[in-house]
């Protein structure tokens, strides 16, 4: 008995479509009749603001800004990328808040750029900003733990090379460093 069921739903079904096909309930009549009326005035619309556009100077949002920075970045044109990202970060900022998506993105990009350029004091305050709003909002991320390990890192070069910061960070492992030397003195061989 469900097959016949099925069978009689398949028939309406089919005449449903012979129906509409043939214009006699109207269904598809009409939007082909409205179509052409549709698209001009879509073409018109997209005419018509497009020379709006046209007449302003047009600004760089974030999006572009990132997407500018990323093909910069493939192109190992570092200067620009840290450009288009920073711009991108202030934009971020002023739009979404200091705490978006959007700016741990490009806090995330510039970070990267100033690590793999040696640049330890501009990633140690990038990272400074950036792992904490990730461990906020993605604390379990594998993204967000390898961050972390970056950040390590780079405040091992901060010690290691004696880079001061606007925080200070790591004067006290250096004054421990600085007299561990002091104290060593050379053993005399007999």
């Amino acid at each position: 008995m469900p097959t016949d069921l099925r069978n009689r739903m398949d028939q309406e079904s089919l005449s449903k479509t012979k129906n509409a096909a043939s214009g006699s309930w109207g269904g598809l009549q009409k939007i082909t009749t409205r179509r052409p009326l549709a698209f001009a005035l879509v073409v018109a619309l997209s005419m018509a603001l497009g020379a709006c556009g046209a007449m302003g100077e047009t600004k760089a949002d974030y999006m572009n800004l990132i997407v500018m920075g990323n093909d910069y970045k493939k192109n190992n044109d570092f200067t620009n990328a840290i450009d288009c990202y920073s711009k991108a970060l202030k934009e971020a900022d002023k739009k979404y808040g200091p705490e978006s998506g959007q700016s741990v993105t490009a806090m995330g990009y510039l970070s990267q750029i100033y690590r793999a350029q040696g640049e330890w004091r501009l990633a140690y305050m990038t990272y400074k900003r950036l792992v904490p709003l990730k461990v906020k909002f993605e604390p379990k991320a594998r993204e967000t733990q390898d961050l972390v390990k970056d950040f390590d890192f780079v405040k091992s070069k901060i010690i290691e090379y004696g880079i001061k910061t606007e925080d200070n960070y790591g004067a006290e492992e250096m004054k421990k460093k600085a007299s561990s030397t002091k104290d060593k003195k050379p053993k005399k061989k007999h």
